[in-house]
């Protein structure tokens, strides 16, 4: 993670902004940097403070024009590019949640900084036709509530807010789990009509 970092901070840092979209844009699209994006959206609004909601909704819009485009292929592609990343019982496991959960799938992997398979599943919503504004619909929940955060506390806390976070594990945890119980419970509402 400090190796990436410190790669970030001398070769993308300096492009401001428009480094930053560009990393989530490639992150989200091709080449996936886990934690690339946090750690530059977070370097990025801890040099300026100020810039915070216009970095954050630069990573958003990168993100979500990568998974955009990622999900087209994938609709393009289909199964075979879904069967070169992962097993025929993942698949299928993947095939069953697209199915039961529709869009709600993607927010978890997209939501939470942990290195999930963010792209296995924007490819299996592409290749199980999750219908393209509920696709829009999870990514962006689940980005802007990612990427406002990490602007916000960076904003508010600084270089400290990596000890905030460990200090507040149980507060912050509990706030994602509410927030991932309102979308869920808002797309039941919109499937039951």
């Amino acid at each position: 993670m400090s190796a990436l970092g410190g790669w970030l901070s001398r070769r993308i840092l300096p492009w401001g902004a428009a480094g930053l979209f560009l990393t989530a844009l490639l992150d989200s699209a091709l080449v996936p940097m886990p934690q690339g994006v946090d750690l530059l959206l977070f370097a990025q609004t801890t040099r300026d403070p100020a810039g915070a909601p216009r970095y954050a909704a630069l990573a958003t819009a990168g993100s979500v024009l990568g998974c955009l485009f990622l999900y087209w292929l994938a609709r393009r592609g289909g199964q075979a590019m879904l069967a070169r990343r992962t097993s025929p019982e993942r698949i299928a496991g993947l095939r069953q949640k697209m199915e039961r959960y529709d869009a709600l799938t993607l927010v978890l992997p997209t939501l939470i900084p942990l290195p999930l398979p963010m792209k296995l599943f924007v490819i299996a919503a592409g290749v199980f036709q999750v219908r393209l504004e509920r696709f829009l619909a999870a990514v962006l929940f689940a980005r802007l509530t990612r990427y406002f955060g990490i602007a916000l506390l960076a904003q508010r806390y600084g270089d400290q807010t990596w000890s905030w976070l460990r200090e507040n594990a149980v507060l912050t945890g509990l706030g994602v789990a509410g927030l991932l119980a309102v979308f869920y419970w808002l797309g039941r509402r919109r499937t039951a009509r």
